[in-house]
C-alpha cells in the first residue's frame, strides 16, 4: 500500500518532465519563427554587437596606452565606421558597373551555353534551353543586379540600427560586467559561460577578419593580373565569405570564375580556380592553426547544420553569423545542467572539466 502511494505522488512529477521538454520546444519553435518575421530588425543589431565584440580589443588597448575612455571610444567608432562605409561604396559602385556590363555579358552566357548544349549534343545528351536561355536573358541579368543594388540602397537604415548598437555596446561594455555580476551573483555558470563565449567569439572574428583581409587581397592581386572585372567586389566577397567555414569558397569562387570564362575563355577561368584553390589552402591550413587553432571546438556537422538553419531563419547574413550565433547557443546550453549534455554532442572535441560554479543566483 505504501508502493502504491508513493508511486502515485511521483506521477505527477513524472509527467511534468515530458511536459516542460515540449513547452521548451513549442517556445523555441516560437522564437525561431519570431526571429524569422523580423530578421530586417534583428540582423543589424548582431552586425552591431559582433562589430562592438571585434573592436573591443582596441578599445582596452588605447585606453591601456593612455588615451582617455571617450577619446578612444570615438576613435575605435570612427575606424569601424569609416571600414563600413568604404565597404558599402565599394560595393555600390560594383554593382552599378554590374548594370552596365549586364547585357553584354547576357549574350556571351548565351553564347557559351549553346556551345556547351551542342558539345553534350555530340555525346547523345540532349539538354533543353527554355528555362536556361531565360536565366541567361539580359533583361533577367539586369533585373538581378538592380535589385542587388536596390538591396544596398535599402541597407541605409540597416546600417544607422548597427551603429547606434556598436555605440552603445561599446560604450555601456565597461559596467556590464558589474551589473551582470549584481543581478546573476559573481558565479553563476550564465555568467561563466557568457565570459568564456566573448572570449572565443572575440578571437574568431579578429582572427576570420586577418584572414579574410589575406585572402582578398591576394584574389584582389589576382584578378588584376588575370584582368578581371569588377576586381573590388569580388575580393570583398572573398572576404565576407571568409567567416562561411567549409562553402564560403565556394561561393566567392563562382562569380568570378565565370566572369573570367565570359571575359577570356576556359585558360583564364581555370586561373581563377586554381588562384582561389591555393589561396584558400594557404588560408586554411597554413595561416588559421598558427593563428586559431580549432573553428571553435564546433563539430562539422553541426557547422554545415547551423549555416542552413540560420540562413533560413535570418537571410543570407544569416549564413555570415551562423558559426557565432551556434558557438553563443552552445554556450547557453552548457550554463544549464540539463541542457549541458546536448551541449556536448554539438562539441568537437570534449572540453577540458572546468571549476563548478553554481547555477542560482
Amino acid at each position: 500500500m505504501a508502493s502504491t502511494t508513493a508511486s502515485t505522488t511521483s506521477d505527477p512529477a513524472g509527467r511534468r518532465d515530458p511536459l516542460r521538454a515540449l513547452s521548451a520546444v513549442v517556445l523555441a519553435l516560437l522564437l525561431v519563427l519570431t526571429l524569422r518575421e523580423i530578421a530586417s530588425l534583428v540582423v543589424p543589431i548582431l552586425f552591431g554587437l559582433f562589430l562592438a565584440l571585434g573592436a573591443s580589443p582596441l578599445l582596452e588597448r588605447l585606453v591601456r596606452r593612455g588615451l582617455g575612455r571617450s577619446a578612444a571610444l570615438g576613435v575605435v567608432i570612427g575606424v569601424v565606421l569609416a571600414a563600413v562605409v568604404v565597404a558599402v561604396l565599394v560595393i555600390a559602385f560594383s554593382l552599378a558597373d554590374l548594370v552596365d556590363l549586364a547585357p553584354g555579358y547576357a549574350t556571351r552566357m548565351q553564347s557559351v551555353w549553346t556551345d556547351i548544349r551542342t558539345a553534350l549534343a555530340g555525346f547523345g545528351i540532349v539538354v533543353g534551353g527554355g528555362s536556361i536561355g531565360d536565366m541567361l536573358s539580359s533583361s533577367a541579368i539586369a533585373d538581378l543586379a538592380k535589385s542587388a543594388a536596390g538591396s544596398v540602397s535599402r541597407a541605409t537604415g540597416s546600417l544607422l540600427i548597427a551603429a547606434l548598437t556598436l555605440v552603445y555596446a561599446l560604450s555601456g561594455a565597461a559596467s556590464l560586467r558589474q551589473r551582470a555580476e549584481a543581478a546573476f551573483g559573481e558565479r553563476h555558470a550564465l555568467l561563466a559561460g557568457v565570459e568564456r563565449f566573448g572570449s572565443d567569439l572575440r578571437r574568431y572574428l579578429v582572427v576570420r577578419a586577418q584572414l579574410g583581409l589575406f585572402a582578398a587581397v591576394l584574389v584582389f592581386l589576382l584578378l588584376l593580373v588575370l584582368g578581371i572585372r569588377l576586381a573590388a567586389l569580388w575580393a570583398f566577397l572573398v572576404f565576407a565569405a571568409s567567416f562561411i567555414p567549409n562553402i564560403g569558397t565556394i561561393i566567392a569562387l563562382v562569380p568570378p570564375a565565370i566572369l573570367a570564362l565570359l571575359d577570356a575563355g576556359p585558360a583564364s577561368a581555370a586561373a581563377v580556380v586554381v588562384g582561389f584553390t591555393v589561396i584558400n589552402l594557404a588560408q586554411d591550413y597554413l595561416l588559421q592553426p598558427r593563428m586559431m587553432g580549432s573553428e571553435l571546438n564546433l563539430s562539422s556537422l553541426v557547422v554545415l547544420l547551423s549555416i542552413v538553419a540560420w540562413a533560413w531563419i535570418l537571410g543570407a547574413a544569416g549564413a555570415l553569423l551562423a558559426v557565432p550565433l551556434t558557438v553563443g547557443l552552445v554556450a547557453i546550453l552548457e550554463a544549464e545542467p540539463a541542457t549541458a549534455g546536448l551541449a556536448l554532442l554539438m562539441r568537437h572535441e570534449t572540453p577540458m572539466p572546468t571549476e563548478p560554479v553554481q547555477t542560482d543566483a
